[in-house]
């Protein structure tokens, strides 16, 4: 693969993504959520249904260019649990600092990348998006029983 090709890998969503328009979901109260530019990995999307009653977990993320908004990273049902590999927060910041540190030199326009992906970065090191305690939670119990449908999963 040639440098450019590799480069522009990173700086995109995985070839195993796919990018909804919008992911409508109704809460229990009855109530009606659209969530628009969702990027969905082949993870959930697997156990993504029309129809389906789960619980839904997204990741919130700034993409300078809007190509996507939200990632729906996990999904846990009553007898499937699935936590996707895929996290495109982290290909989002290394895009953000990589093109920002590369034009900032142009009249600083580069700060408009390297600010959020810098903000971004702090975010996920002070803890506070770390997805395997909202996934599994702080119950032993609980993380055994999701680890054990993840494990069934083929």
């Amino acid at each position: 693969m040639p440098a450019h090709d590799r480069l522009k890998s990173v700086l995109t969503i995985p070839r195993n993504a796919q990018i909804y328009a919008y992911l409508e979901i109704t809460e229990p109260s009855g109530r009606r959520i659209q969530i628009e530019k969702v990027a969905v990995c082949n993870d959930t999307a697997a156990l993504l249904q029309l129809g389906s009653v789960s619980e839904f977990l997204f990741d919130k993320m700034f993409v300078y260019g809007r190509r996507y908004h939200y990632q729906l990273w996990g999904i846990k049902a009553e007898d499937m649990a699935v936590f996707d590999r895929h996290n495109l927060r982290n290909m989002v910041i290394v895009h953000h600092i990589v093109l920002g540190t590369l034009m900032l030199p142009i009249g600083g326009l580069g700060a408009f990348w390297l600010l959020p992906g810098l903000a971004s970065l702090m975010t996920v090191i002070s803890g506070k998006v770390n997805r395997r305690r909202m996934f599994y939670g702080s119950n032993p119990a609980e993380v055994r029983r999701l680890q054990q449908q993840q494990a069934v999963r083929i």
